[in-house]
């Protein structure tokens, strides 16, 4: 047999070992890219989901906390520009802007802007400034509308080098005539500061940008420059806004960032929360080499060795115990990510499109209205009272359908005591709502007490001039209206500066008490006392003639001139000079009616004299 022959005959075989071999070296090679390339994806995968879900949360968290303290100052703003009389006669009310300027930690204080753009309040020590140039002036002075305004950033001065925001509103009468403005002075970095307390590791960060692109602060805060800007935001024209809620990737020169970001369009704010990927893409790097060597080794061991099982055992198991390892620090990063959401003191609530209650987290902050077991799982109109399920389910359908976060207020009875609460939602997806819960109580307490002290004399308890105007007119409003007379009885003491001088200035205020006391109860508990100023007081009688006025009067002087005990064992008797006005026939108008009231007291003080 030739040479030729044998080689002829052992070629199929050779052939086919070389092919079967080549063959199964080319599956192998693609079996390893294949597991190499989806593991590599799957954890990347992994990990952009946790920056993202940590991002988009914190952005949520942030957004929540932004809103109500800006909804906070802004109910303030309402709450001043609101008060009685505040436009046509703002003077009296000075002292309201004092006592608010001092309620909030980032407000620096409060503006009252005349319709010519001079600042009434505060004084300037020198000069009164004209603000009629500031953008916070000029939008409300040219839309005539009452909706909330934020500024872009601001030093409010030469030589100020803490930048500020203002959050304004405009001032209209009846007439819907521009009166000026009432706005909040806002320190950026006490903000900033005040939203530094919800973060979860260093490498995140917080951008609080204008709607036309202008960076506000940053959390945490740092190298502020008025006029930094986003590219992102500013990039976008008027018809290109962005979404209420969006991600991505943002390319800078100190390395790629992964941001999310949540829109308050009331607020004309986008909050940006990014993560720096340096790290992320370092242990993604690393990953990868380590993956890509192991799968060469395999490649090489499977080519040269042609691979025994044992091996490719031991590989898969090394192999496996990595994608144990990655997926237990994705969990123990999860479980991080949980633990910080239930060390945030509000109630957080997860409601689907159903109104189904999914899950909560119960922050040390607020207390239940009944135990876990009795709500989760269950539909909202099951487990809440009737006026809260209906505003709950309300919400939910304004934020769902509409994409819109709601808020509101409200009050309950809980262990005897009286709480109040305020609820704000937000869309985590186009079937779920989140819905935090703040007790805003002690807010509640500190408001009320503030407009108990606005309206009643500090001394004696009864209501001063300016409730006693509001009362007077809404006596003229009802009696006009039913044909229903009253009277209003003006009383002065008679020598009362002779009792200070005498006696003393303690004396004279126990007196001023005793006198209020012995008022309401001469009169009836449907009419009103009030202390208009030093020794004037006034009683609007409801329901009454002249005759029927004439007789409390004749009862006041009887027991206003009863003996008053004072300090130091002081004896002292008192007599009061009465004037007495009928609507409507002796005026039409508070002023009229006061007018001739106070005539017939100096009449009555004459002949008491003469």
């Amino acid at each position: 047999m030739s040479i030729r022959s044998i080689f002829t005959f052992h070629c199929p075989n050779n052939c086919k070992l070389w092919l079967y071999t080549i063959l199964l070296i080319a599956a192998t090679l693609l079996v390893i890219y294949h597991n190499y390339h989806s593991q590599l994806t799957a954890y990347s995968s992994q990990v952009n989901q946790q920056i993202a879900q940590r991002n988009q949360l914190l952005a949520l968290m942030q957004t929540q906390l932004l809103e109500s303290k800006l909804e906070a100052i802004d109910q303030t703003l309402k709450l001043i520009s609101s008060h009685p009389d505040f436009i046509k006669n703002p003077a009296p009310h000075t002292y309201l802007l004092e006592k608010y300027s001092q309620n909030n930690p980032e407000m620096l204080a409060l503006l009252h802007i005349n319709a010519d753009g001079l600042l009434r309040y505060p004084k300037h020590q020198r000069r009164q400034l004209d603000l009629s140039g500031r953008d916070y002036f000029k939008v409300h002075q040219s839309s005539k509308t009452d909706s909330v305004f934020t500024s872009k950033p601001m030093l409010p001065s030469r030589g100020h080098t803490d930048p500020v925001m203002v959050i304004s509103r405009g001032l209209y009468d009846s007439s819907d005539i521009f009166q000026g403005v009432i706005a909040a002075v806002i320190d950026i970095k006490t903000f900033s500061q005040a939203l530094s307390g919800i973060s979860v590791n260093a490498q995140l960060f917080s951008s609080i940008v204008h709607e036309e692109g202008e960076i506000i602060f940053r959390v945490p805060f740092r190298n502020f420059k008025v006029g930094q800007t986003l590219d992102y935001v500013k990039e976008r024209s008027d018809k290109d806004k962005l979404p209420l809620t969006g991600e991505g990737i943002y390319q800078h020169s100190s390395g790629n960032y992964q941001f999310a970001y949540q829109t308050l369009p009331k607020w004309r704010l986008h909050v940006f929360v990014g993560e720096k990927r340096t790290v992320v893409d370092e242990l993604i790097s690393i990953y990868q080499f380590l993956h890509l060597r192991n799968s060469i080794l395999t490649a090489l061991t499977l080519i040269l060795l042609i691979l025994t099982t044992a091996w490719l055992i031991r590989r898969r198991l090394e192999i496996n115990q990595q994608l144990v390892e990655s997926k237990a620090a994705l969990q123990q990063s999860y479980q991080r990510n949980q633990a910080i959401i239930k060390a945030i003191p509000d109630l957080l609530f997860t409601i689907d499109r159903n109104g189904k209650i999914i899950d909560f987290e119960h922050g040390d902050g607020v207390p239940l209205l009944m135990s876990e077991q009795d709500f989760i799982h269950k539909h909202i109109s099951e487990t809440l009272p009737d006026f809260l399920a209906q505003r709950t389910l309300l919400a939910l359908q304004k934020t769902l359908n509409n994409g819109e976060s709601d808020y509101f207020e409200y009050e309950l009875t809980l262990s005897g005591k009286q709480h109040f609460f305020m609820a704000r939602s937000s869309a985590i997806n186009q079937d779920r709502m989140l819905v935090v819960v703040i007790d805003i109580t002690e807010r509640k307490k500190s408001e009320n007490a503030l407009q108990w002290q606005a309206t009643h004399d500090s001394l004696t308890q009864l209501p001063n001039r300016m409730l006693f105007y509001d009362r007077l007119n809404q006596a003229i409003t009802e009696s006009a209206r039913y044909k229903q007379p009253f009277c209003l009885l003006y009383i002065d003491l008679n020598d009362f500066k002779l009792v200070n001088d005498t006696y003393g200035h303690l004396n004279g205020d126990m007196l001023l008490i005793l006198v209020a006391q012995r008022i309401r109860e001469s009169i009836r508990q449907s009419d009103t006392a009030a202390r208009l100023a030093g020794d004037e007081f006034a009683i609007i009688v409801n329901h009454s003639n002249f005759e029927e006025a004439l007789q409390v009067s004749e009862k006041l002087r009887e027991h206003l001139s009863v003996v008053y005990k004072l300090n130091d064992g002081v004896m002292l008797n008192i007599s009061a000079s009465i004037g007495i006005a009928c609507y409507p026939h002796d005026g039409k108008d508070a002023d009229e009616l006061i007018l001739h009231a106070d005539n017939g007291m100096y009449h009555d003080k004459r002949s008491t004299a003469c």
